[in-house]
């Protein structure tokens, strides 16, 4: 049990899990332009999204330390490499991107200024928007997050050099499906959020409100995706994550009714949602 419980800590509290997400969305992304996706796009993807996790790590230790005390135990030993990995995982993408073409890695800039104006304070910043990062805007920084992984169909376009319609309908699901999970993540914390002025919308508009809002965007998720795959779209194997509707109204039933294991439900079951969408659409692609 101690070896799997290093594991699990090290897969979630490392922050492995969400990077392989990532991974598998593209290989999502790569399946809705009738490709296979390859091994440097995949690792690519990890690398990106491991690099952000870093970097936002580091700038939030201190909230952490209200918010979520296991993930930053954990992470303490290492925080002053944090810096050295996040960087080592952007330039090794970025060098991998290199490789494919100028275009692609062009658009990969994006991911990096999205991390950084997310996690990082900056005067420039504030003074063009009204804040020093995006994450204390209201609404913002769950946008900014929803916004960001929904590049990633548009990004394993510029990868293939290809942008077909059916990769930018596949964008506005992605969105959809991050909402609802900022705003669920959002929730547990909620009151360190609203000490340190972070604006997300439990935050500003209570708990109640919030699973309300969460079901809403659930539902339109399902609805948009089969809609999209009605009306010839996205490929017909694509209706299949419409299942991550009731997977999502699942978990988020056991953690708010029973209250047992909530982090583990949070931290495993949501973001595990995306590692999840690479194996239904491969065998969908079938």
């Amino acid at each position: 049990m101690s070896v799997l419980l290093a594991a699990y800590k090290e897969l979630v509290y490392g922050g492995h899990l969400l990077a392989l997400g990532t991974s598998s969305i593209a290989a999502t992304a790569a399946f809705v332009l009738g490709r296979i996706p390859s091994w440097d796009l995949l690792l690519m993807a990890y690398l990106f999204s491991f690099g952000a996790y870093s970097i936002n790590r580091l700038s939030d230790f201190e909230e952490d330390r209200l918010s979520h005390p296991e993930r930053t135990t954990y992470l303490s030993g290492r925080r002053s490499r944090l810096p050295l990995i996040a960087a080592a995982s952007f330039i090794s993408g970025y060098a991998l991107a290199l490789t494919r073409n100028l275009l692609f890695f062009a658009g990969l800039l994006m991911p990096l200024i999205l991390a950084a104006t997310y996690s990082l304070s900056s005067k420039k910043l504030k003074s063009l928007i009204g804040i020093s990062r995006l994450k204390e805007g209201l609404l913002v920084k769950n946008l900014a997050i929803s916004f960001g992984w929904s590049l990633i169909p548009v990004l394993v376009g510029l990868y293939y050099l290809e942008l077909p319609s059916a990769l930018l309908a596949f964008s506005p699901f992605v969105f959809l499906r991050l909402m609802v999970n900022t705003i669920f993540f959002d929730l547990r914390d909620i009151e360190v959020d609203k000490a340190y002025g972070v604006g997300t919308l439990p935050a500003r508009i209570g708990q109640a409100k919030s699973w309300a809002l969460m079901d809403a965007l659930d539902i339109v998720s399902a609805a948009y995706i089969l809609g999209a795959t009605a009306l010839g779209m996205v490929p017909v194997f694509t209706a299949g994550l419409s299942v991550f509707t009731p997977y999502s109204l699942g978990y988020r039933y056991y953690a708010k009714r029973l209250r047992r294991h909530e982090n583990v439900v949070r931290d495993l079951a949501a973001d595990g949602e995306y590692v999840l969408w690479g194996i239904v659409t491969s065998i969908g692609h079938l």
